[in-house]
């Protein structure tokens, strides 16, 4: 191959300790084929071991890394090219090895400024870090100035240090106040020369390297190239640490899910699922507020489950057309607002009051996907600007997967316990559901000495209803009954339909008094209003029996529903369209 190698060049390898790569600097993807096969010996090899890889030779350095004592996540592999020439310190060998046995980004970064510092005589020192998932520059590291002066974490993209970023270049400015784009503020302070060059990993830039000088003794052009060899090393540490954190965070992230996909996947009630999916969105990435959003038959979005500061709020419904669940349900597209970065109009229209100011905080949604169709929405946000990178995103995507698979198995269960409590043709409970509920009211009642009452409804004449006018027309008069009987009972009464037009009613913590009353109503209701059919207006009536539950009359539910059955056929006895109470009956003996 013709032509000058390149002095060194640096690439780093995580692997497990079985052989399987974990994580990879993107240089070494063009060597990936030529360095996979040598993996199980490098694995075995000693700490130092020379290998050539597409006719390159490359020394590889072995460095194991500990998950806790006596436990290894991984060996880190570091290949480099022989320099062409020698350090041009010899300090650079001890910072070197300072920085190789250090796995923490915060030690490295102040490691590396003190060195730089001392090995260049510099009076005051920068290492602001790159951050490519929100496009800017944070402090970092900082020895004598002050946070604010070095490089703006937000605005545009100008000022010498992203020129240092975007042109990855070095800059020596011995006379820094003189410069056009000097900052004011670091002029006052006393700033004379600055000397900064980029920190980068084959094409990726990692942070910047700064120098400053408070006197007049500017830095050299000998300083520079000093400076780019300590990048050059500040770049294998940097690298090596954020490896280890990534790996360490995978490890995290898979554990996490795992525990979440137990819980998730252990419940089929939907308010248990919904509190373990808000319990693995806290374990995985910090947030102020999290929704769970669902498509309903109504082409609605429903946040069946919503959290905010000020805690559980009701369920709501908006249309497709609103918020951010609602776009992420159209479009089938995840997505990472922060701040100003919001959506096109008309494509959205917010929801302050599910999502907030959303010029105010960053948030996260994914859709939930079953096979090919999305059933809904999982969102979280943070009051904090920028608080959210792609890993977090990646991370709720993979929860969603879960929970996705979950909640469609939740909702199908709900759907077949529906079926099975629910008459089809009124959507009343069944005569099964409803026997089930009455053992339970009438237990409560025996336990806390509460009454309960019940009432057995039939429809006058009905039969003749479908002689004259067909059984679908009787079963039109069934529906409007049942809707009109329900529209003036409590939310806790229940009414079911017990057998072909008779009908059963639950009155808890109702005495008898006020259960004959409750009865009333409803025959009025119901005789209030001519039905209609084919255009004929025909009026019905209702007979009611009414009991009341005893501990010694009623030893089991079945016996009140006798006494109520009895005081309703008492009442077709005396003429129909009436109320009778159990009491009334001859055989009724009151305790």
């Amino acid at each position: 191959m013709s032509g000058e190698l390149p002095s060194k060049s640096d690439l780093n390898l995580l692997v497990s300790v079985n052989g399987q790569i974990l994580a990879a600097s993107e240089a070494v993807f063009s060597l990936r084929s030529f360095v996979e096969p040598l993996i199980p010996d490098l694995v075995h090899a000693a700490e130092a071991t020379d290998v050539f890889l597409n006719g390159r030779r490359y020394t590889v350095q072995r460095q194991i890394l500990w998950q806790a004592p006596g436990v290894a996540l991984g060996i880190l592999f570091t290949l480099q090219q022989p320099a062409t020439k020698p350090l041009i310190d010899p300090r650079l060998g001890e910072m070197a090895l300072t920085l190789s046995s250090k796995l923490d980004i915060d030690h490295v970064l102040e490691n590396v400024v003190r060195f730089a510092m001392d090995l260049l005589d510099a009076d005051a020192g920068a290492l602001p870090v790159y951050d490519p998932d929100r496009e800017r520059l944070l402090p970092g590291h900082l020895v004598n100035l002050p946070v604010d002066l070095v490089a703006p974490a937000k605005g545009s993209r100008r000022g010498l240090m992203w020129d240092i970023i975007d042109q990855g270049i070095s800059l020596l400015i011995p006379d820094y106040a003189a410069h056009s784009m000097a900052l004011p503020d670091l002029v006052r302070i006393g700033v004379r020369s600055l000397l900064a060059t980029p920190i980068i990993d084959g094409a990726t830039p990692l942070g910047i390297l700064a120098l400053y000088r408070m006197r007049d003794e500017p830095f050299q052009e000998r300083d520079r190239d000093l400076l780019q060899a300590i990048a050059r090393q500040t770049a294998i540490a940097l690298q090596s640490a954020r490896m280890y954190q990534r790996a360490i965070r995978n490890a995290d992230e898979r554990y996490t899910l795992y525990q979440a996909s137990v819980e998730i996947g252990a419940t089929l009630d939907r308010e248990q699922l919904y509190q373990a999916i808000h319990h693995a969105v806290n374990r995985l990435i910090p947030h102020t507020g999290v929704a769970i959003a669902l498509l309903n038959d109504q082409q609605m979005v429903e946040y069946v489950y919503l959290v905010t500061q000020s805690g559980r709020q009701p369920a709501q419904q908006w249309p497709l057309t609103h918020g951010v669940a609602g776009y992420v349900l159209r479009f089938g597209v995840s997505l990472r607002l922060s701040g100003a970065q919001t959506l096109p109009e008309p494509a959205l229209q917010p929801a302050p009051e599910i999502e907030g100011d959303l010029c105010q905080r960053s948030l996260l949604a994914t859709p939930l996907v079953v096979g090919d169709r999305i059933i809904g929405a999982l969102l979280a946000w943070n009051d904090q600007l920028d608080a959210y990178t792609m890993a977090d995103l990646s991370a709720l995507e993979m929860l969603a997967a879960t929970v996705a698979v979950a909640l469609h198995n939740a909702l199908r269960f709900a759907q077949i316990q529906s079926l099975a409590m629910t008459d089809t043709l009124t959507e009343l409970h069944n005569r099964r559901h409803f026997l089930y509920i009455l053992q339970h009211e009438v237990d409560r009642a025996r336990r806390y000495h509460t009454p309960v009452s019940v009432a057995m409804v039939d429809i006058d004449h009905f039969k003749q209803v479908n002689d004259t006018y067909g059984h679908l027309a009787g079963d039109q008069i069934l529906r409007e009954v049942a809707q009109r009987c329900r529209q003036h009972l409590r939310d806790v009464d229940i009414l079911a339909r017990y057998g072909g037009e008779e009908f059963g009613v639950i009155l808890p913590e109702t005495p008898y008094e006020a259960a004959l009353l409750a009865a009333e109503r409803l025959c009025r209701t119901v005789m209030a209003t001519p039905f209609v059919i084919d255009g004929q207006f025909l009026k019905l009536t209702l007979s009611i029996g009414v009991a009341t539950f005893h501990p010694v009359s009623h030893p089991d539910p079945s016996s009140l529903i006798a006494d109520a059955d009895r005081a309703l056929y008492l009442a077709k006895r005396r003429g129909r369209n009436r109320v009778c109470g159990a009491q009334e009956l001859s055989t009724y003996a009151e305790p």
